[in-house]
């Protein structure tokens, strides 16, 4: 039987809050292009435990569905303009000032997640047909950069279900899901960073990973084959890998000394006015928690670092991390 061939090009994701968790919302806040999306529906099946099999083939005599659930993967470019979305739901609290200058400031930190739950609606490339996954909250949030690159902006999702519009269709059967062309994208660029700063040392990145982990878990019960809105189980963590030329011993002696102390790396255009954007990181009292920098051929010798936040106080930064973004948008979560 001959079948319908579909190709990845012009894949993408919208995604939109939800009220309650786990009721879809099909209409998106913000649509963005995708690098890559490995979101699936995971139904686990298991056969039955009785010894009885069926005659002499020895095959087990039926199976029964243990759960429904999704998790994968997303990955997008990281742009100044439209990634409030993710921010927001990946750390928990955000606020705006402004505007100075045609510009608006938008504060990222640490607050109670899952904020909601997110409707993350999936267009496979050139199928007719979307995907829309209900109930979905992020996990890990990771932006990365190399020497020669743009930033991506990667997640660790976990999911309820995925649900359809069209139940003669069932699952991939949803219709009607458009891509919105953001007025501004802004690419991050590796150009863009400055140096990264701490204990009053500077140094120069060959690459950067900023790596937020929330400890999320879902929650299985009794009666349903569907996860409740998962919960935080664990401690939460921020890392920021880094890898430098090792031309100054200083980091290493810091490690050995246990320093403590601010880590912060700025992503500029250099512009000014509106036209100006920034993406700023920063680490709260953050310790080295690993220093390698093995030899093992005649090139440079590199280290690679990653510093790790601390927790010191209540609010804002001292809860252990913050994003700055500068862009034109009036609000923390906007489509560019």
């Amino acid at each position: 039987m001959a079948t319908s061939s579909y190709f990845g090009r012009n894949s993408f994701v919208g995604v939109g809050v939800e009220s309650p968790y786990g009721t879809a919302n099909m209409t998106p806040t913000v649509t963005r292009p995708i690098i890559s999306c490995s979101m699936l529906r995971q139904v686990e099946k298991v056969e039955r435990g009785n010894l009885r099999v069926a005659g002499v083939a020895g095959l087990r005599k039926g199976h029964y569905i243990v759960s429904d659930k999704v998790t994968g993967s997303l990955e997008l470019e990281a742009t100044y303009d439209n990634i409030g979305y993710f921010l927001d739901a990946a750390m928990g609290a955000s606020s705006t000032s402004g505007p100075a200058d045609g510009s608006y400031e938008h504060t990222y930190t640490m607050g109670d997640v899952p904020v909601a739950g997110t409707t993350l609606r999936l267009q496979r490339g050139t199928s007719d047909y979307s995907e829309t996954f209900e109930g979905a909250v992020i996990n890990t949030l990771t932006m990365s950069c190399a020497a020669g690159e743009a930033m991506t902006c990667s997640m660790e999702l976990l999911a309820e279900t995925s649900s359809d519009t069209s139940p003669s269709l069932r699952a991939r059967g949803n219709t009607g899901l458009s891509f919105s062309d953001p007025t501004k994208e802004n690419l991050v660029l590796h150009h863009h960073a400055s140096t990264l700063g701490w204990n009053s040392q500077t140094f120069t990145l060959i690459d950067f990973e900023y790596k937020l982990e929330n400890g999320l878990s879902d929650r299985m019960r009794l009666g349903s084959l569907l996860t409740k809105q998962p919960v935080q189980s664990d401690y939460r963590s921020v890392t920021m890998t880094v890898t430098i030329e090792t031309d100054d011993i200083q980091g290493y002696q810091q490690f050995i000394a246990d320093t403590v102390a601010d880590a912060e790396v700025t992503f500029n255009n250099d512009l000014s006015s509106g036209d100006e954007r920034v993406m700023q990181f920063t680490l709260n009292e953050a310790y080295i928690e690993s220093y390698t920098d093995e030899i093992s051929e005649t090139g440079l010798i590199t280290a690679s670092v990653t510093f790790k936040a601390q927790g010191d106080g209540s609010s804002g930064l001292a809860l252990g991390t913050r994003m700055i973004v500068m862009n034109e948008a009036s609000t923390a979560v906007h489509n560019g």
